[in-house]
């Protein structure tokens, strides 16, 4: 390795809980929708921040928060949380969204 090349091997935060499930929607014995998806679970100070990504589309996550906690998805103000987070995101996929007043929207750098 030359002097100029850098290895991060550690984040700033990570994920409390790691979810892998499968949503199936039947209607009639007839299999209408399958979700695939995992979700990470964040957590700092209290506050709580979802990100999920579909397995057809693993290079796309959203995120979604901060939020007061788990169990209440009130917004509250914690921009170290989100940055931290979203910079967990980035070194692992390539597209991330959130949402916005129109509907999900690329975080741009």
């Amino acid at each position: 390795m030359n002097k100029n090349t850098k290895v991060i091997d550690s984040d700033i935060i990570t994920p409390f809980k790691i979810e892998h499930n499968v949503d199936e929607i039947i209607t009639n014995g007839k299999l209408e929708q399958y979700y695939n998806f995992i979700d990470y679970h964040f957590e700092k100070n209290g506050a709580f921040m979802l990100a999920r990504t579909y397995l057809d589309d693993i290079k796309t996550i959203t995120l979604d928060g901060p939020f007061s906690d788990a169990n209440h998805y009130e917004e509250v103000d914690m921009p170290d949380l989100k940055e931290n987070v979203i910079a967990y995101l980035r070194r692992r996929y390539s597209e991330i969204q959130t949402q916005g007043k129109d509907g999900y929207q690329t975080i741009r750098e």
